[in-house]
């Protein structure tokens, strides 16, 4: 790491935090993010991959409403390589409250959400697995977005912009003298580096008060765990909602091979984020009265995320999606901000007020150029199917990942059926400084993430990665796969795993043991 002296240090590898880096690189600013772990290995990543068009919360948070309906278009356009503009639906049921439609609808118009009623045998048009006991339904603009991929870019895009991106490098000590951040120490042990930021940006969601709190600062926040169920295979069209105020499974969500489930509303734990049998059954059984052909359909994975709220707006549902920049000069750090709440969808928004709040520190001027500016332009060329896939999948940074596919002997092999991910895919990523583990490698290609959830693929994965003890990193990547398992086993999922166990019997191991 060669910059000792950045003039700000981003703490935070998530939407946020990328994003506040790509800004602050393309306005000039010498910018170095940390990252404890992996990119969007927190809240993210642990979300069902739902591009806000606001309409969710026009009745509840007509704030976020708008926020939502603007960037939701913003990403659209800035983002199109990991976004499918699949439009949505907010269908009722009888029962539900006969007043709400009306609600909705003047709650959107107000919000500048877009939303059109359309005929119930339109809407089953559309949906064929819906129930025939709808009563109503509305079209919004909301779309899938690959939260991974997403971040990913964004990451890219700052380092093509100038930005030192690290890492596998927790911030671990931030030392004040005379109202001043003067230094910040990365890393732990022997792979400590020190570095003296100008300006240092906590963008670290979660860990938001565990940050602050190095500088002798408070954040009150309030974590909140979401859960989800993924299906293998899309069982809807579109993104379909209850029309009815946010509750819990009460959202699907079409995300490339597969579809998701959400979400639950509860108390959040850092120390163990993971779902239920008990939140999964409860999920199957409220989105089964929307879709009745849920009850049968193959389940392959349940997982859970925290979001990370600002506390003080109300409690659960109750709580503002908003966000706010936070300014500790008033508590006596003249150089530290702080990024707190928020969505998925407003990311760019949240890294433009806290880039416009860093740069009138530093006594810097320069425009924000992230509305207009593509993450990751589109790719050009292609001679086949292959290359159109890869270079959707990819955008711009698929020509050297094509490269790698065709120099390497094995390069156009495939190594992960379910999601179509080639050997080439993995050398190329296997190859990077951020790529240290099996689900650092996942994230970035996919690999691993279908309906046989890394049975049939690991050890090409590993193979790939290269680590210096490749059975424990196997290990540990299958027993955390098997959080998400384990919840879910019934059916076609049960014979899945049944069929892994002999399979991994063959090489001493135990795919379902944890720890």
């Amino acid at each position: 790491m060669d910059r000792p002296r950045p003039e700000v240090l981003v703490i935070g590898g998530g939407a946020t935090g990328t994003g506040i880096a790509r800004d602050l690189a393309m306005r000039g600013a010498d910018v170095l993010l940390a990252e404890a772990g992996d990119l969007s290995t927190g809240a993210s990543g642990g979300n069902h991959g739902m591009l806000h068009s606001g309409a969710r919360y026009a009745a509840t948070d007509p704030e976020a409403a708008r926020e939502c309906a603007t960037e939701g278009e913003v990403l659209k356009r800035i983002a199109s390589f990991c976004i499918e503009d699949t439009g949505g639906m907010f269908v009722s049921l009888p029962g539900d409250d006969n007043a709400y439609p009306d609600r909705f609808r003047n709650a959107c118009c107000l919000s500048g959400v877009r939303a059109e009623e359309t005929g119930v045998n339109e809407a089953l048009r559309s949906e064929p697995n819906l129930s025939r006991e709808i009563c109503a339904a509305f079209r919004v603009p909301d779309a899938s977005v690959d939260p991974f991929f997403l971040v990913w870019g964004m990451a890219e895009s700052a380092r093509d912009a100038g930005a030192t991106v690290l890492t596998h490098a927790p911030v671990t000590s931030l030392q004040v003298e005379d109202g001043r951040i003067i230094r910040a120490i990365l890393g732990r042990g022997g792979g400590r580096t020190t570095v003296r930021p100008e300006v240092v940006v906590n963008a670290s969601g979660a860990w938001c008060g565990t940050i602050a709190a190095m500088a002798g600062q408070r954040i009150d926040m309030q974590l909140d765990k979401g859960s989800m169920v993924v299906f293998n295979g899309r069982v809807v069209n579109g993104l379909v909602n209850r029309l009815r105020p946010p509750a819990d499974g009460d959202i699907l969500v079409p995300h490339r091979s597969s579809t998701i489930l959400g979400t639950t509303c509860g108390p959040g734990n850092l120390e163990d984020v993971r779902a239920t049998v008990t939140e999964v059954e409860a999920l199957l059984r409220t989105a089964s009265e929307v879709l009745p052909g849920l009850s049968t359909a193959r389940t392959i994975r349940a997982y859970a995320g925290v979001r990370p709220l600002l506390s003080g707006n109300g409690c659960g549902r109750q709580t503002s999606r908003g966000f706010s920049v936070i300014d500790h000069l008033d508590g006596g750090v003249e150089n530290l901000l702080s990024v707190a709440g928020g969505k998925l969808t407003t990311c760019r928004l949240m890294a433009e007020k806290a880039s416009d709040a860093v740069m009138g520190r530093l006594g810097r001027s320069g425009a924000c150029r992230t509305m207009v500016e593509e993450i990751a332009p589109p790719a050009s060329g292609g001679r086949g199917f292959q290359e159109a896939i890869m270079r959707r999948k990819y955008s711009a940074h698929a020509d050297g990942i094509m490269a790698e596919c065709i120099t390497s002997p094995l390069g156009q092999e495939e190594a992960c059926s379910c999601e179509s991910v080639s050997v080439g895919e993995l050398d190329h990523f296997a190859a990077s400084p951020d790529v240290r583990t099996l689900s650092d490698l996942m994230r970035r290609t996919r690999a691993g993430m279908g309906y046989c959830q890394a049975g049939l693929c690991v050890f090409r994965m590993a193979s790939a990665l290269d680590v210096g003890e490749p059975r424990a990193e196997i290990e540990r990547y299958l027993a955390e796969r098997w959080k998400g398992i384990s919840p879910v086993l019934r059916g076609e999922q049960l014979r899945q795993e049944a069929f892994k166990a002999h399979l991994f019997k063959v090489h001493g191991m135990d795919h379902t043991r944890e720890g």
